[in-house]
């Protein structure tokens, strides 16, 4: 293919609205480095006043405009932070469909340091990008663990991947929806983590899958002992390589001294002149509306009746085999025959739990 990096290309992310302002940083900061490129956002929620705002630095799609079949069964099987690890690949392929050429992921979370001219340019010779959790062995006292800890999230960390619009990459892509319409979430003893151990499989499914392995990709509390972050003239190194993604899994902007919730002995005073990046991003996130926005209700959280949704009941649903032909909307209570009435004849206690006793 000849082509520009840049010609058809996006990035892309996800949020609740009690999120968002996690992605209003992430593509301000991407959009610091490519003006010229559009940010698109899935909001994997109900609008809220203010969010999205008419001043966002990111294009919204509405969840409606994936068109996923059963939708609400889809919903109600997740909760907050699982529907929005499933929406991944619905989205890609939603803004691969509409004509884009190539499109970036990039997980709430992340910030963009450097132009991304690297990735959009393996787009044009792969169907698939993926990013490993690991390119060089673990350092350090805790350096199996970190290791054991990867084998069981996935060789490949979700939080960047790349699709180019070619039939092998919408192969993958209708494979990864199907394994995520009731598979996307954490059960680590069987096999499962979120969206992303899906990953581990798509070298094998792909043969045009190719590897990121700049180490200044998708830095992460899982590889910050190996990249030791060094500002040098204005710009972050890690050796050689620029500093182009950081990954903030796990930050809190309310306990800023520490890295991520994952890793309790690693602190932001430990990661040398990534320290800085770690006080610029809480700065963007607190712009951006954190506090405010942090604690936004979920609005697929309740029943139609206002009733809350204890994670056990879509536990209960996930299980039933005819659970979608049974009862198509879940979150229905009037009529005969809705999953609530169900839940209110065998489960009361959970109902209790939620209050709506």
């Amino acid at each position: 293919m000849s082509a520009s990096p840049s010609r058809g290309a996006a990035a892309c992310s996800i949020a609740s609205r009690s999120r968002i302002a996690l992605v209003r940083a992430t593509a301000h900061s991407f959009r610091e480095r490519h003006p010229d490129l559009p940010f698109y956002v899935l909001l994997a929620d109900e609008p809220h006043e203010g969010v999205p705002d008419a001043s966002e630095p990111f294009q919204v799609v509405l969840f409606e405009a994936l068109e996923i079949p059963d939708s609400a069964a889809f919903r109600f099987r997740y909760r907050e932070l699982e529907l929005s690890y499933a929406c991944t690949p619905y989205l890609i392929r939603h803004l691969l469909e509409r004509g884009l050429d190539r499109v970036l992921f990039l997980k709430q979370e992340t910030l963009v340091l450097d132009r991304l001219d690297p990735l959009f340019e393996m787009l044009l010779r792969h169907s698939v990008i993926l990013t490993p959790h690991l390119l060089e062995p673990a350092t350090g006292a805790d350096a199996v663990a970190r290791e054991i800890s990867v084998l069981r999230a996935g060789v490949f960390n979700g939080g960047v991947i790349g699709f180019s619009r070619c039939e092998e990459a919408f192969a993958v892509l209708e494979w990864w929806q199907r394994r995520v319409e009731s598979d996307c979430v954490l059960q680590v003893d069987h096999g499962l983590h979120y969206e992303q151990r899906w990953l581990d499989l798509v070298p094998s499914l792909a043969p045009g899958c190719g590897i990121v392995r700049d180490p200044g990709v998708n830095i992460g509390h899982w590889n910050l002992h190996e990249r030791r972050i060094r500002e040098l003239g204005g710009t972050y190194r890690t050796g050689a390589d620029r500093v182009r993604i950081v990954r903030f899994s796990g930050y809190d902007p309310a306990r800023p001294e520490m890295v991520s919730r994952y890793n309790l002995t690693l602190r932001v005073g430990d990661t040398a002149d990534g320290a800085a990046i770690f006080r610029r991003y809480q700065r963007l996130l607190l712009e951006f509306g954190w506090e405010a926005t942090s604690r936004l209700p979920y609005a697929w959280d309740f029943f139609d009746n206002g009733v809350r949704i204890h994670p056990e009941m879509r536990t209960l649903y996930r299980r039933f085999p005819d659970g979608t032909s049974r009862w198509r909307d879940p979150f229905r209570t009037a009529g005969p025959a809705t999953f609530y009435g169900w839940l209110r004849e065998h489960r009361p206690e959970l109902f209790e739990e939620v209050g709506g006793a």
